[in-house]
């Protein structure tokens, strides 16, 4: 436990914390920590032994406060320049709203694209926001010279540890093109950096923003490349392009000079420089760090590069890049390593136990059923009793009470073991249910929640179905 965070809270408010919880990790070496309160409730304070990069959150976070841009209050700054405390967004991400497998065949009727609709409305105020840079860090500008770290990151964390082979000279050669063909850029505004699902909170049904420390001026298309190029969101090539006209329209009407033929020229540029950086950091935290989460990533960001070498969306030719991504598509990178199944169907439903049964399976009967009725339920309050599982506010509460995570692993570990069955012996249907009093909440989060456990560890299609709210 960080005794800095404790010590801090405890000098700031004059008592030490009722509860402090280390949430889990993410790519960053900062640590956040959740902070229970004696009144309930909740904030989070942050340790980061960088003391330059909390300058520039805390800078940035001022600014953008003032400009009334949906960021984390900053509660309290301490004296030690390692530790600051923030507002509690909860832990729904755009990411964790993302649905798994498939979209379906109009994505837009999914609930999380009005929230990219907004996050593209919020993502042009940010890019046109009045800033000052002169706590950045690390540098002020993404000039040449940064763009050819990202790319080296590339070379040096990814390609040198995944044993694809390459020729350095003219690697080289193809990074300086890339590079002075986005430096010379005159379309630029604030770029955030890491503009990713997970990096946006839903809070009240509205995306705020986190981890926006390595802001710098840059090329407008850097950040939407990040949003609609992010390899675990996995966004269908359909919705990627109606976003995008999204961001051109409205662009269009809110930026000065904004010019569409240029920014879409430079788009692709973006989405292979970032892309590249991402992979990087997989190489970096996977491949050397061995952290699971991230080798995990490294299949859909392949994809998305040979996609845009067999669409010919590269800017121009880059021959030795070109080859290193036909080789990356024919490798075992590209291959997402789960158990796999192309007739397998794991139909996932919640329904209420008061009102209705659970589904037997439609090719052999039978089927999996989980009892949540002794599972926290959030409709016994007043504020969620309108809600259902799929709400944003209900993910939160549920989340945060430990036995629903242990209860959901359990299943799993029931599941894991039919499913390589079903697959091994050619079965197209495998049914669970999950029931709760009313199959509004418990059930209903339950059953989306499982759905994207599953989707982690096997390639397999998987279906969600609400009974009773099927919205």
């Amino acid at each position: 436990m960080n005794t800095s965070v404790i010590e801090q809270y405890t000098a700031w408010r004059g008592h030490s914390p009722k509860t402090l919880t280390l949430l889990p990790a993410s790519g960053s070496q900062r640590k956040y920590y959740r902070i229970e309160e004696e009144n309930g409730n909740t904030l989070l304070g942050v340790y980061n032994d960088n003391a330059p990069e909390n300058e520039a959150y805390l800078s940035f976070s001022k600014q953008f406060e003032r400009q009334e841009l949906p960021v984390p209050a900053i509660l309290h700054v301490s004296p030690d320049p390692n530790v600051y405390f923030v507002q509690d967004l909860g832990d729904a991400t755009l990411f964790s709203l993302l649905p798994t497998g498939a979209w379906g065949e109009n994505p837009q009727a999914h609930p999380a694209y009005p929230l990219y609709e907004k996050v593209i409305a919020q993502l042009i105020r940010f890019q046109t926001a009045d800033i000052q840079y002169d706590k950045v860090y690390p540098v002020a500008n993404f000039d040449h010279v940064s763009m050819m770290w990202d790319l080296n990151y590339f070379k040096y964390f990814f390609l040198r540890l995944s044993g694809i082979e390459f020729s350095e000279t003219r690697l080289e050669d193809d990074f300086r093109k890339l590079c002075t063909f986005l430096h010379e850029s005159q379309q630029t505004g604030f770029l955030y950096r890491d503009f990713q699902s997970r990096n946006i909170m839903i809070y009240n049904n509205e995306p705020w923003f986190i981890d926006f420390q390595g802001g710098r001026k840059g090329p407008l298309g850097y950040d939407l490349a990040s949003l609609l190029y992010d390899a675990k969101a996995n966004l269908p090539v359909s919705l990627r392009k109606v976003l995008l006209e999204k961001y051109m329209e409205r662009a269009g009407r809110e930026i000065a000079h904004f010019d569409k033929a240029k920014f879409l020229s430079e788009f692709y540029a973006c989405v292979l420089l970032r892309i590249l950086q991402a992979m990087g950091t997989y190489g970096l935290r996977g491949l050397h760090e061995r952290k699971d989460l991230f080798l995990k990533s490294i299949p859909y960001a392949v994809r998305n590069l040979n996609y845009l070498r067999t669409e010919k969306l590269l800017p121009f030719p880059l021959p030795e890049l070109e080859r290193i991504l036909e080789k990356l598509a024919a490798s075992p990178w590209a291959s997402f390593s789960k158990p796999a199944s192309e007739k397998l169907h794991v139909e996932i439903y919640s329904f209420s136990v008061r009102d209705t049964a659970a589904p037997l399976d439609p090719e052999h009967g039978g089927g999996f059923v989980f009892d949540c009725r002794f599972l926290p339920n959030p409709g016994r309050l007043p504020e969620y009793k309108n809600l259902t599982g799929r709400s944003p506010e209900v993910i939160h509460y549920l989340q945060n009470h430990v036995e629903v995570g242990e209860f959901l692993q359990n299943c799993l570990h029931l599941l894991k073991p039919a499913i390589l069955n079903y697959i091994a012996r050619g079965f197209e249907h495998l049914s669970v249910s999950f029931g709760c009093t009313g199959g509004q909440h418990r059930s209903v989060y339950c059953a989306e929640t499982l759905a994207k456990l599953i989707s982690q560890s096997f390639d397999v299609k998987v279906s969600v179905k609400h009974l009773v709210h099927p919205e």
